[in-house]
């Protein structure tokens, strides 16, 4: 979703950052070309490079792109334009130019909730013949399998390559849990042992427990001020139905059933949003109700909270910042809360409307591939290759900073192998996603009840949708 591009922009994953339907047949994929090796720089004049275009986020973070890209140029005579827009208006603006068939951009920056919708009303060319073709240069089953599913797969098609993951799992404040005053109080007053939380239960508890008023004590010494157990990302936007996401799941429901049947009221969509609202956000910061991840982030960074619920795992060089800027402070990773969690994707998608689709296929496979998610993950980003995940160099002392993260993502990886929600095969997908947010927020700030925002919620879905049933093609 347009919205969702905010998941990557943490301090040091961001350098690689580049960033009703109709329902007409997908075109064909242009012939597929037998792998070749392009003209090096050296030997392609400026006059002679292909120009394609890929859209994305605008930024500063989109310049520190430069270097991959111009690594892909060194080996292709291509020229590739990198158009900056607004993270709140990407979606938008590329869906006007795939409608318009303008051919603007020659390559688009999907998330995975859009990718059924760009797929089904033919803005997107399918990829297998280019895959086939080059298996060798894009070692597709590289991929993490459940990534490549849910972010590239559509009515039996392959839909474009996924270079950045902000899968989720949960963060927390080790040292808290590590000091023996905490772990006697805890103890006496809950009768188990203190540890970071791995049941919902237990993250009420836990959070309860470190909510503290400034002057009381934590680890011992006095607070200068409040100190709240969990931070959450409550702000009228998106990354609310993500926090929520993980607990939809963890209770055997989703939004959409497997024949499309609209499922945002039933008893686990209730109980998550009422468990959201009731046990959790009472131990959150008042500014809960305002932020979004980077909010929590500065909220971590400056002492202010215990640790995270479910939360995006691509903003760990972020996190263990914390351990810079907050005294005495140990950053540890979780799996998610009952090993559920929301998974999550940017995809690069080639534009039917491109003129250029073969250098654009080129373009996509060299940025998803091995060698530039290699440099991406050097940079602190989250790649979606299992090889550059479990690279050695990315599990030593000195890359933790920027790549402790990564084993934690192959863990969800498989936790989430049977959990792949049917909003991403929908092609109303995006217009469903958008709709969450708002809606779920107006719950958490109480300006209604839980009962009536998923109501609102499911009178939303059947107007997008055109009745009781949402089209799902998996």
């Amino acid at each position: 979703m347009n919205n969702k591009l905010w998941s990557v922009l943490s301090l040091l994953a961001v350098v690689a950052l580049l960033g009703a339907c109709a329902q007409p047949a997908p075109p064909a994929a242009p012939p597929a070309a037998a792998p070749t090796t392009a003209p090096a720089a050296g030997g392609c004049k400026d006059a002679d490079r292909v120009p394609i275009s890929w859209s994305t986020i605008a930024g500063f973070y989109t310049d520190a792109m430069t270097s991959i890209v111009k690594d892909f140029e060194s080996k292709n005579c291509v020229k590739v334009t990198i158009v900056g827009i607004d993270n709140a208006q990407l979606y938008d603006k590329q869906i006007i130019e795939a409608v318009g068939k303008t051919g603007a951009y020659d390559v688009y920056n999907i998330e995975t909730a859009e990718k059924a919708g760009f797929a089904e009303n033919g803005y997107i060319l399918p990829m297998d013949d280019y895959i086939k073709a080059n298996a060798d240069k894009v070692k597709y089953d590289d991929i993490a399998p459940v990534l490549a599913d849910v972010t590239t797969k559509y009515k039996g098609k392959i839909w474009g390559l996924p270079y950045y993951t902000y899968t989720q799992g949960q963060f927390f404040r080790q040292d808290l849990f590590d000091d023996p005053t905490e772990q006697a109080a805890f103890k006496a007053k809950y009768g188990y042992d203190l540890k970071p939380p791995t049941t919902w239960d237990q993250m009420t508890n836990v959070a309860e427990f470190f909510t503290r008023k400034k002057g009381a004590m934590l680890k011992g010494q006095p607070l200068d001020k409040d100190f709240y157990g969990v931070g959450l990302m409550a702000g009228r936007f998106q990354e609310i139905q993500d926090e929520l996401s993980g607990m939809i799941l963890y209770k055997g429901t989703d939004w959409l059933k497997d024949d499309g049947s609209i499922a945002v009221k039933d008893e686990g969509n209730l109980w998550a949003l009422k468990f959201y609202v009731e046990k959790l956000l009472p131990y959150a910061p008042p500014a809960a109700l305002t932020v979004t991840y980077d909010g929590v982030m500065n909220q971590m960074q400056d002492c202010q909270i215990a640790m995270t619920a479910n939360f995006f795992l691509d903003q760990w060089p972020n996190a263990a910042n914390t351990e810079n800027k907050c005294p005495g402070s140990k950053m540890g990773i979780g799996v998610g809360i009952e090993k559920t969690t929301y998974l999550g994707a940017f995809l690069m998608g080639v534009s039917s409307s491109s003129k250029h689709p073969k250098e654009a296929m080129d373009f996509v496979a060299y940025m998803a591939g091995q060698e530039a998610q290699t440099n991406f993950a050097r940079q602190g980003g989250s790649t979606t290759r299992i090889s550059v995940l479990k690279d050695p160099q990315f599990n030593t002392p000195e890359s933790r900073p920027k790549t402790a993260h990564f084993a934690y993502l192959l863990q969800v990886f498989d936790n989430m192998k049977d959990k792949k929600s049917n909003l991403f095969y929908s092609p109303y997908g995006a217009k469903l996603y958008n709709a969450m947010g708002p809606i779920y927020h107006t719950a958490a700030a109480k300006e209604v009840t839980p009962e009536q925002a998923v109501q609102t919620l499911y009178d939303e879905f059947v107007k997008i949708c055109g009745g009781e049933k949402c089209t799902v093609n998996k």
